[in-house]
């Protein structure tokens, strides 16, 4: 067994960190889906990184965001005991009570991994999309709503994330970023597009927002809470599709928890949504 060694993260260990993700995605999805810009976004903003190596290079990484944890090892540097120290280190480096790992369901050493190292699964994380349909229904505004596309300015800005901040209040496990690195994750990734930030707006305040990856994703969709009820988040979902089916895609999708207090899955599945792939989470102390 090739002994190996867990130290924090150096900017130059970002490359080979991703190329173990790369590789991951590929066997789990097929392609690549996660670009290295958001990859390395991700890790600029996170807690604590770490990563694992042996003499024949990097062979593991994990990241800590306020309670959670992202975790990869090689496949050929698997069953080790790598994974575990990975895992460790950003618990140590967590900065709640709680913390959170993610599996795919139809990966068969997620779950087992997360026992094993006192983790329990808590929700479900679903993926979920829709060919577009040729005819997509015009969105139906709420009285006194009108939409408009992001600005680009700083202030609409910290206000586009004071929205989502409110937005998830109720998600027992959100872990609101800094401005910056939330600005950051956003706006240096290469799919974002201001022309596909859709933002409802009455009485010159914005109520709610659709933020989408050029590529056909919904990153963020969220509706304030004195509007929802009102077909708000529908409204912006057919405004979603409508512009990319204007601009040819073929496919929408969006990721949405099992557990979100607004069921937003429901929407989802009336607007023609299906669940398409299933990722588990795993908890592990207080929530």
């Amino acid at each position: 067994m090739a002994e190996f060694t867990v130290r924090p993260a150096r900017p130059e260990d970002t490359g080979a960190a991703y190329e173990l993700f790369a590789e991951w995605q590929r066997s789990s999805y097929g392609e690549v889906e996660i670009g290295p810009e958001m990859f390395a976004t991700t890790l600029a903003g996170a807690d604590a990184v770490f990563v694992a190596e042996t003499e024949e290079g990097v062979v593991g990484q994990s990241d800590v965001d306020g309670g959670w944890i992202g975790l990869g090892v090689a496949a050929a540097a698997r069953r080790r005991g790598i994974g575990t120290a990975l895992l460790e280190e950003a618990e140590r480096a967590a900065t709640t009570d709680s913390t959170w790992l993610i599996g795919l369901r139809s990966d068969p050493a997620a779950a087992p991994f997360a026992a094993v190292n006192g983790y329990q699964k808590a929700w479900e994380v679903w993926l979920m999309g829709i060919d577009l349909p040729d005819d997509i229904p015009e969105p139906e505004w709420p009285e006194g709503v009108s939409v408009r596309t992001y600005g680009g300015e700083e202030a609409e800005a910290r206000v586009i994330k004071d929205l989502l901040d409110l937005a998830y209040a109720d998600e027992f496990h959100h872990h609101p970023a800094t401005f910056e690195n939330w600005s950051r994750f956003m706006f240096e990734d290469p799919m974002f597009d201001a022309g596909v930030w859709f933002l409802a707006v009455a009485d010159g305040t914005i109520v709610g927002a659709a933020l989408n990856w050029d590529e056909g994703y919904i990153k963020d969709l969220v509706v304030h809470p004195d509007w929802r009820g009102r077909g708000l988040g529908k409204a912006l979902v057919y405004q979603t599709f409508g512009e990319f089916k204007r601009r040819g895609l073929p496919r929408v999708t969006l990721k949405t928890d099992s557990n979100n207090p607004t069921d937003a899955w429901r929407l989802y599945e009336r607007v023609g949504m299906r669940k398409e792939r299933t990722y588990e989470i795993f908890q592990k102390g207080s929530a």
